[in-house]
C-alpha cells in the first residue's frame, strides 16, 4: 500500500509526472504537511459538493515551493502548477500506471487516426465533387487546376526525355 500524504514527513521524496509541452518525470521533497482539516465546498461549485477532510501539502520541485490541499486518504493528486497537467505521488507506482495509460491512449489514438485516413480522404473527395456540382465557379477553378497539374506532369516527362536524349548524344 502506498504512503498517504498525511503520513509523510518533511524531507520525504515526492514523485511527479509533468504532461506539459514535453512529458517529464521529476522528484521533489515535502517541505511541510499541515494538520488535517475540513475543506468547505466552494459556493460557486453549487450544491451537492460535500465536505472533505484535507491536509495542506507543501512540496518543492525544481527549486520552487507549491502548496495543495490534498484529501487525507490520497497518495497522489493532480495539479496544474508544474507547467502542465501533472500527477504528484508519494511513490513511483501511480506514475508508472499513468505512463502506461498515457502510452495506451496515444497508441489507440494513432491507430484510430490511421484507420480514419482513407475514410477522411474519401469524404474530402466526395465534398469536392459535390461542391463542383453545386458551385460552377469552384468547378471551373478545379478543372483549371487539374489542367495545370496535367501540363506540369507533361513538362516533367518531356524534360526527362530531353535530358536522356542529350545524355545519349554527349556519351557518343
Amino acid at each position: 500500500m502506498n504512503t498517504l500524504f498525511k503520513d509523510m514527513a518533511a524531507g520525504a521524496t515526492v514523485h511527479a509526472l509533468v504532461k506539459g509541452e514535453e512529458l517529464r518525470y521529476v522528484t521533489g521533497t515535502v517541505v511541510s504537511i499541515g494538520q488535517p482539516r475540513v475543506d468547505m465546498p466552494n459556493p460557486i461549485q453549487g450544491i451537492g459538493q460535500g465536505y472533505k477532510q484535507v491536509v495542506d501539502v507543501t512540496f518543492a520541485v525544481d527549486g520552487k515551493n507549491y502548496t495543495e490541499a490534498v484529501e487525507v486518504t490520497a497518495c497522489m493528486f493532480p495539479t496544474n502548477k508544474l507547467g502542465g497537467v501533472s500527477l504528484v505521488a508519494t511513490d513511483t507506482e501511480p506514475i508508472v500506471r499513468e505512463l502506461r495509460a498515457t502510452e495506451k491512449l496515444d497508441a489507440d489514438y494513432l491507430k484510430q487516426t490511421e484507420s480514419e485516413i482513407p475514410k477522411r480522404e474519401k469524404r474530402i473527395e466526395a465534398c469536392k465533387q459535390l461542391i463542383a456540382e453545386l458551385d460552377t465557379d469552384y468547378k471551373e477553378k478545379r478543372e483549371t487546376e487539374d489542367r495545370f497539374i496535367r501540363i506540369e506532369k507533361k513538362q516533367e516527362e518531356f524534360g526527362g526525355m530531353l535530358k536522356r536524349i542529350l545524355d545519349a548524344v554527349e556519351s557518343k
